[in-house]
């Protein structure tokens, strides 16, 4: 009898480690597998809706209300309030690239190129083929008055599905590479240009 006891609560153990004891290097697995899990699933639907562009996604549930937070005001053209959440959620993720980036694109709409530019260099420094923040790096250079560099920033992006964008970011690099050097390029009507190409692909 005290056999058969033992062996139940063995098996009780057993149970309990299954559900409960969990290594911590399991869990951070299982927490990346859901975090490419949402990505995945909320890429699709950016997808079906037409939108390109990878919404932030959180990868602990601690931090989702408040990257939530952000990217609704982000949707809403409430760049100023995003840049307060998106610094909030970058605290707790500092790795986030699309959260970063969000937050470099706010910083951009409301002025502040400087710090903007500080966000889009860091995401490069990670990953030298990261198309948006190269997008915007140079739209950063040309809003500060610096057409050649946004020139030379903007020769490393390459997208051949976004046909519209790479034929405006070459037209570009062209004015400025063909522009006399008492005549230089007119860095703001650049930025323009290419916003409005932005534009209308937000708005097809």
């Amino acid at each position: 009898m005290l056999c058969g006891q033992e062996s139940q609560g063995q098996l009780g153990l057993a149970e309990a480690g299954r559900t409960f004891g969990r290594s911590p290097l399991a869990q951070d697995k299982k927490e990346e597998i859901d975090v490419s899990r949402r990505r995945l699933l909320f890429g699709f639907m950016d997808r079906l809706r037409g939108n390109t562009e990878q919404a932030p996604v959180a990868a602990a549930s601690q931090t989702a209300p408040v990257l939530a937070q952000a990217n609704e005001a982000f949707k809403a053209g409430n760049f100023a309030a995003a840049i307060g959440f998106y610094r909030a959620f970058l605290k707790a993720e500092s790795d986030n690239a699309e959260a970063r980036q969000r937050l470099g694109e706010c910083l951009y709409r409301q002025g502040q190129h400087i710090q903007a530019k500080v966000e889009f260099e860091r995401l490069l420094q990670k990953n030298r083929k990261d198309n948006r923040a190269i997008l915007f790096l140079g739209l950063v250079l040309a809003r500060l008055d610096r057409a050649q560099k946004a020139a030379v920033v903007w020769k490393l992006f390459f997208d051949p599905h976004d046909v519209a964008l790479q034929r405006e970011l070459n037209l570009q690099i062209a004015l400025v590479e063909s522009a006399a050097e008492d005549q230089p390029a007119d860095a703001a009507a650049m930025a323009e240009a290419v916003e409005r190409v932005l534009a209308a692909k937000k708005s097809a």
